[in-house]
């Protein structure tokens, strides 16, 4: 998990938004499912993961999915995703989002949620869509959300 974290730090320290080993971790434990590592010749390209919630919100940086994943969800929340720069534009961000989104689909999802710094654009292709803006640690984080009733 150390790899996957150093991969994150890689992603978003420059926007302040990297998270904790810890949280990678916990989130690997709560929902083992909804986390990818895209492995290339023996070095991680890409990871995402993701929990499922009970109720709609926003996500947060470091929560605890210990605390907040629920089995039984309906939204399910992309909690990270990141390609290493050296691997980018090679599809890699939407081969993952794909497999995300067939993951909701699978654990009967009715929505998918998340926050972006920077990847609007990914996630614009496969028709989510901005519903809120927010602030935090000094960057601005654009909430996004794909509606599985409507695309599924």
């Amino acid at each position: 998990m150390s790899l996957v974290a150093e991969l994150d730090h890689e992603a978003f320290s420059p926007y302040g938004t990297a998270e904790k080993l810890e949280t990678f971790e916990a989130r690997y434990q709560a929902f083992p499912q909804g986390f990818v590592v895209l492995d290339l010749d023996g070095e991680i390209a890409a990871y995402a993961c993701s929990e499922k919630w009970l109720t709609n919100r926003e996500p947060g940086l470091d929560e605890n999915p210990l605390e907040i994943h629920c089995a039984n969800g309906k939204i399910f929340c992309i909690t990270g995703m990141a390609v290493r720069i050296k691997q980018r534009g090679n599809g890699f961000g939407l081969m993952l989002l794909d497999h995300l989104i067939e993951t909701a689909r699978t654990e009967k999802c009715e929505k998918i949620v998340l926050e972006t710094t920077h990847a609007q654009g990914l996630y614009f292709k496969r028709g989510f869509y901005i519903t809120n803006s927010r602030e935090d640690r000094g960057v601005r984080l654009d909430i996004m959300e794909l509606s599985l009733e409507q695309h599924g």
